[in-house]
């Protein structure tokens, strides 16, 4: 992955973009917060979304090139892992950090090399290491360091852990927790194995023959099959937007003066001054909608003539023709599943 196929001056029309338009001042004055602002920011805006990917026919799919890579994160079209984490890394050498690129794996997959996760090193001092994880398709709002692990969040309604394990660090999810019915497979205690990496950076090139099994081959990839796409915002700009009805006679949590942070196992008040804010998840699990706190989201079944509609209205940064095409492939395949020669 080279270096310079982002600039600096396109890294800063990304964080406008995305609602930082502070974000060159804050990074010089503030840079941890600089990080967690950015981070929340990628994923609001940035979706986890293999609409993109489904539209492309048959004979056109291919793995993404680095300029395309690029494209789908200046757009905030989005994608997958290997799109969104890699634009991340770009966009913070671009912006003076020290990133790379990790091998991992999604932990159910029968495949090898399925997942990438971003290291930032050396942050205030040597050996001072960060896991960045936004293109997961779960809730990803803070750092992961390094030299803490394991550390434990609690973001979106779902209670999560990076640890070590057997050799390798891995991302846990509570069991129970989230909607799932495969994600119970792979457990260590109650608490069910979702990624896993090690913490030697990779070149991207490594990576880039395993990404056929997800792009091009049909096999047993469900983005090649289904409708998947999800992003996290703040409560609160989707009762602006009309999305989300604002709350009737009572004091939303995002304003709440009370509002608690799990982090690390332990319930601390927010301090005062601090983003006071409730991100949920926005997605689409083919024909359903799913938005809230993920204990606990409202599912609505979407019915096929307004299907790609409401995607585009939820997901706007993904491109019109792409979700048209995209919508009409699924529901086919659906159709097929239904009705078999």
């Amino acid at each position: 992955m080279a270096t310079d196929i982002l600039s600096r001056e396109q890294a800063l029309s990304f964080l406008a973009k995305v609602g930082m338009a502070d974000g060159e001042k804050i990074l010089r004055e503030e840079p941890r917060k600089f990080l967690s602002d950015l981070i929340k920011a990628f994923q609001a805006h940035l979706p986890f979304q293999c609409l993109s990917l489904l539209a492309q026919p048959l004979e056109e799919r291919h793995v993404p090139t680095p300029e395309e890579i690029v494209e789908a994160g200046m757009s905030l079209e989005g994608g997958l892992c290997f799109t969104l984490n890699n634009f991340m890394c770009l966009l913070l050498r671009a912006l003076g950090f020290k990133a790379d690129v990790l091998d991992g794996n999604f932990s159910l997959s029968c495949y090898p090399h399925t997942h990438i996760v971003v290291l930032l090193s050396d942050f205030s001092a040597p050996g001072d290491d960060y896991i960045i994880d936004v293109g997961g398709g779960f809730p990803f709002l803070e750092m992961i360091p390094v030299k803490d692990l394991p550390v434990t969040r609690h973001e979106v309604g779902l209670e999560y852990r990076y640890q070590y394990l057997n050799g390798t660090v891995v991302r846990l999810h509570r069991l129970g927790q989230v909607d799932s019915e495969r994600e119970q497979l792979v457990v260590e205690g109650d608490w069910a194995q979702i990624f896993h990496f090690d913490l030697n950076p990779v070149d991207v090139n490594f990576v880039r023959p395993y990404m056929r099994n997800i792009y091009v081959e049909e096999g047993d990839c469900d983005f090649l099959r289904s409708i998947r796409a999800v992003r996290y915002p703040p409560e609160a700009a989707l009762i602006e937007e009309g999305i989300l009805p604002a709350p009737e006679g009572e004091e939303g949590e995002s304003s709440a003066g009370d509002r608690c942070r799990k982090e690390e196992g332990v319930e601390r008040p927010a301090e005062e001054g601090s983003e006071r804010e409730k991100r949920i998840m926005l997605a689409f699990r083919d024909q359903n909608l799913i938005v809230g706190l993920m204990d606990g989201a409202s599912k609505t079944k979407v019915e096929e003539d307004v299907l790609a509609a409401r995607i585009k209205k939820y997901f706007p940064t993904i491109p019109p023709a792409k979700v048209d095409v995209a919508v009409q492939k699924v529901l086919e395949l659906e159709r097929q599943k239904s009705n078999p020669v």
